[in-house]
């Protein structure tokens, strides 16, 4: 046997000794899901029931799903939803007017306390993101009080059915409570459903071998730190496309995302906008499509009367606090919004003084640059601002690449600053050259 035959062997071997095990914790898990959104829409489909009812079956179904997958951490998720919706109530009676901003606030203090002294860090781990969603739709419920979206505030089997809906309790995305009101009326029955469960299953599971198994072993340890970094950082990402594609998995198991007549209306992120990205911004945008829209709606436009840059800076602490306290989450995540801030301002300047299309987000049909997206010009500038994203990706990106030990009790200080380190700041020093020459332009 010549070398390469025997590296193809060796190669095989190894994708099938990873790959085969990972499938089949994928599918375990998937199948918790799939069965318990299947039963809830099944149910809701073919049996009549009062409003008030189809709000508990999902209070029900979403809570034995919660219980049956993080197990007694169960209580911190009930208690933050009991004591929210309490809370509501009690700052209802005093004002009507900042309840969105007071209980963000609670919610967030009740997030951080529980981190820092209550619960330990693997514990945390296991619950963090399903408290996150939980805090989404309790601060959106809020907001949209202050905002006259509701005639009178929800009673408690609509709140908690809404809360703890088995469709994205485990894996969100978020959704508003009138999407999830509309989607419980939605009646339809056709293949295309099944179709589309499945479509979605194979690509979760797709991401899930690529992240585990084919991105570790494409580039080994002996590259440069760089291409390490790259493919460090794209592990990471595939199984962020993995949870987003089951996420989808669960929701349209619901019934959830999908029209009377059985389309998907559902777009949790877009890994090809985000692998061949054109810029940083829309990498943020298309990262995770629900929660960039809540950002968006109750974050970004409630702060933008006090400028862009505390809008943007406001936006990216409070997903780094809904995140958890750490240091980790909140260094990329405040970067993030740096980053993006210093090149969509730069590319704007250098779009206007060279007339191209080069703006972080793509121009419209009838932009008035001289020189358009298909021209060589714009080419070559978009493709500069392409491979400086995909750095900052491989850059931001490589701090999540730890042990297994280190994944479950939470990334510390050292652990971000050493990554960091070790790529000599490329990221921070290049946004800070960026901003100096913009100023200067």
């Amino acid at each position: 046997m010549d070398e390469d035959d025997e590296y193809v062997e060796n190669s095989w071997t190894y994708i099938s000794l990873c790959g085969e095990p990972t499938l089949y914790e994928g599918l375990r898990f998937a199948k918790d899901l799939i069965l318990a959104n299947l039963c809830f829409r099944m149910i809701i489909q073919y049996v009549s029931m009062p409003h008030n009812v189809r709000h508990s079956l999902s209070l029900i179904i979403g809570s034995f799903l919660l219980y049956y997958n993080i197990g007694s951490s169960f209580v911190w998720t009930v208690g933050l939803a009991v004591g929210a919706y309490v809370s509501i109530i009690a700052v209802s009676v005093v004002t009507k007017k900042i309840r969105g901003f007071l209980i963000s606030l609670c919610v967030i203090l009740f997030l951080l306390l529980c981190e820092i002294y209550v619960t330990n860090p693997k514990m945390w781990q296991q619950i963090r993101g399903v408290q996150m969603i939980v805090a989404m739709k309790i601060i959106s419920v809020a907001i949209e009080l202050d905002r006259g979206l509701f005639k009178q505030m929800l009673n408690p089997v609509e709140f908690g059915g809404y809360v703890l809906c088995p469709a994205n309790c485990i894996l969100g995305p978020w959704i508003s409570f009138q999407t999830y009101n509309q989607y419980l009326e939605v009646k339809f029955l056709t293949s295309r459903w099944i179709k589309i469960i499945f479509v979605n299953l194979v690509m979760s599971m797709v991401f899930l071998i690529l992240s585990n198994c084919i991105v570790p072993w494409y580039i080994d340890e002996s590259g440069t730190k760089w291409l390490v970094a790259y493919r460090d950082a794209q592990a990471f990402r595939m199984s962020h496309y993995f949870v987003s594609s089951m996420s989808v998995v669960s929701m349209t198991s619901a019934g959830f995302g999908l029209t009377n007549d059985c389309h998907s209306e559902l777009h949790v992120t877009r890994p090809m906008l985000i692998e061949l990205p054109r810029s940083l911004v829309q990498v943020v945008i298309f990262w995770n499509i629900p929660m960039h829209q809540w950002l968006k709606n109750y974050v970004f436009k409630t702060c933008q009367p006090y400028g862009q840059f505390i809008s943007i800076l406001t936006t990216y602490a409070v997903s780094s606090l809904l995140h958890g306290f750490n240091f980790q989450f909140s260094a990329v995540l405040l970067s993030i919004g740096t980053f993006s801030y210093v090149e969509y301002n730069f590319r704007y300047k250098v779009a206007s003084a060279l007339e191209v299309c080069c703006l972080a987000n793509p121009c419209v049909k009838q932009c008035e640059h001289k020189y358009k997206k298909n021209s060589l010009l714009a080419v070559i500038v978009n493709t500069v601002f392409s491979l400086i994203t995909a750095i900052h990706l491989a850059y931001l990106g490589v701090m999540f690449e730890a042990s297994f030990s280190v994944q479950e009790s939470g990334y510390s200080y050292y652990h971000t600053i050493n990554k960091w380190e070790n790529l000599n700041y490329f990221s921070h020093a290049l946004a800070a050259f960026m901003y100096v020459i913009y100023l200067m332009m």
